[in-house]
């Protein structure tokens, strides 16, 4: 792929992988065919500050999972998290970095 092309994914997706693998992303992109430039535009992306407000607002039903493709975390969260209060805050933060991590190996394997 060319370097045109990788800094404008990199611009792209900046704000939806975590900001120490940028360079692997930059890497794997440079690496890239121009035929996996098409599944590009296809990755299923979470956009992370959605997933935070919905923790924030919605975490106590375990939403936030649920979207993030975390079922098993979800149910035990719908479950427990009354009961363990802490859990609700703590993941709050955890979903925002769960889903650049989801976003980034989601990229990483379409190329």
């Amino acid at each position: 792929m060319s370097d045109d092309k990788v800094k404008a994914y990199i611009i792209i997706y900046s704000s939806y992988v975590p900001q120490e693998k940028l360079s692997i992303l930059k890497n794997k992109l440079s690496r890239a065919d121009e035929s996996d430039e098409d599944s590009l535009y296809m990755v299923k992306l979470y956009n992370p500050t959605i997933i935070l407000i919905l923790s924030i607002f919605l975490g106590g039903l375990a939403i936030d999972r649920f979207v993030l493709g975390d079922i098993g975390l979800a149910v035990c969260k719908l479950l427990f998290g009354w009961f363990l209060f802490p859990w609700i805050i703590i993941d709050m933060f955890l979903s925002y970095k769960r889903a650049k991590e989801k976003n980034f190996i989601n990229i990483v394997n379409c190329l």
